[in-house]
């Protein structure tokens, strides 16, 4: 009886961390660890944006919250070693020529090969079609009150760095809850909503994206952003304790790609190619 008593108040993210204990006592431990997931979110959801300036991404700002987050030392000890390794190239990049990599993994209008949009990754985990990605997206933005980041690139909403900038709000969402001691029934609507989100949604397809990602750039800057971006994904699954039905590349393969022209009439202009 005692034991399940203490299982109810504790906080099951921070448990799989090893912390124990009341919710009252966990409380800045909880703020910390909300905050810390919202921060890697969005350095995610930019770094995978257009990048428009060199602030699209700042490998450091990464270590601190990664550090809060990280269940497993040895995927502490990659992810610290992959964001180490962007001081080798990063720094000597250009934005031209960081535009021009963006371009080239992930294609001017929708790259066949690492799409970044969840509608090209098929119907598994629920979905009955693709545009039911739109619909239960859409639905889960204004459910929630969430509004697409305005200084980003304007993609559809099922664009990777729209999906990753509503786990961010959502997490901020949680620590602004926590701090002002909001009801733990509104706190546990919110768990909620992400638990869903990253099963059915981040959790289903980013995995895929990832491999197709890392292997269509080969090396360098979206190679290693794709490898730190898996590791946290695998992460936050673990820490919300959840099994998304991940999309697997025969699946993906044995597509149609009938909505390619739409795809590419929605593409921002700025993306389109120029003249060499």
């Amino acid at each position: 009886m005692g034991d399940s008593t203490i299982q109810e108040v504790s906080d099951p993210m921070l448990a799989k961390l090893g912390s124990t204990g009341s919710l009252e006592g966990l409380k800045a431990e909880r703020i910390s660890l909300s905050l810390a997931r919202a921060r890697i979110y969005d350095i995610f959801s930019s770094a995978f944006s257009y990048p428009w300036n060199r602030k699209f991404f700042r490998p450091k700002s990464m270590v601190e919250p990664l550090d809060v987050v990280v269940i497993a030392e040895e995927d502490w000890n990659s992810s610290k070693a992959i964001i180490d390794g962007f001081k080798n190239f990063l720094p000597h990049m250009t934005i031209k020529q960081v535009q021009q990599e963006y371009v080239r993994v992930f294609g001017h209008a929708v790259s066949m090969e690492c799409p970044p949009y969840e509608m090209q990754y098929g119907t598994e985990g629920g979905i009955q079609s693709q545009t039911d990605v739109l619909i239960q997206l859409g639905g889960f933005f204004d459910t929630f009150g969430f509004e697409m980041p305005r200084n980003r690139s304007k993609e559809r909403i099922d664009h990777i760095s729209n999906e990753l900038a509503f786990m961010s709000y959502m997490c901020f969402r949680m620590a602004y809850a926590i701090q002002n001691d909001h009801d733990e029934r509104k706190i546990s609507v919110l768990l909620s909503g992400m638990k869903k989100f990253v099963r059915n949604h981040i959790g289903r397809w980013i995995p895929l994206f990832c491999i197709f990602a890392g292997r269509k750039a080969e090396r360098g800057l979206y190679k290693d952003l794709v490898e730190l971006l898996a590791l946290f994904v695998k992460n936050d699954v673990a820490l919300l304790d959840i099994k998304p039905i991940k999309v697997e590349e025969p699946e993906y393969r044995s597509m149609s790609y009938s909505m390619e022209n739409d795809l590419i009439a929605n593409a921002p202009a700025e993306c389109e190619p120029h003249g060499k």
